[in-house]
């Protein structure tokens, strides 16, 4: 018996069907029933040859869907990324140039006045404790 032990175990895909995953299997069977769908609906009208044609590119598009990956995202993922992007953050992107200068000075100042703080605490504390003694 042999065992393959993947270097990232992300890489690892269980086979449920001849190799394939669930997933794919679903989408094959998806593209399956397209195909014989097509074929038969659209002999009726057209020649067989063109509703060969036909019956090709429409099942191209399930095997896609079930087949493909993008960045380590399925269809389904990348979809609802698309529709998430496309309807909450339409509208017009504004970019503006940001000084790293002025950025570094606002942070340099406000860890400034925080310590000023902490200063002033930490002598009224001791003011009170030296009171009280």
């Amino acid at each position: 018996m042999e065992c393959t032990v993947y270097k990232e175990i992300r890489t690892y895909r269980e086979g449920i069907f001849m190799g394939l995953s669930l997933r794919q299997s679903i989408w094959g069977g998806v593209t399956l029933l397209t195909a014989i769908g097509s074929y038969f609906g659209l002999g009726l009208t057209v020649s067989k040859e063109l509703a060969s044609t036909l019956c090709l590119l429409l099942a191209a598009l399930p095997a896609a869907v079930g087949f493909l990956q993008y960045q380590g995202l399925t269809f389904e993922q990348l979809a609802c990324a698309c529709l998430r992007t496309m309807l909450r953050h339409s509208g017009w992107y504004v970019y503006r140039a940001v000084s790293i200068f002025d950025t570094l000075h606002r942070a340099a100042e406000e860890e400034q006045r925080r310590a000023q703080r902490k200063q002033k605490k930490t002598r009224r504390k001791d003011k009170k404790n030296h009171a009280k003694t």
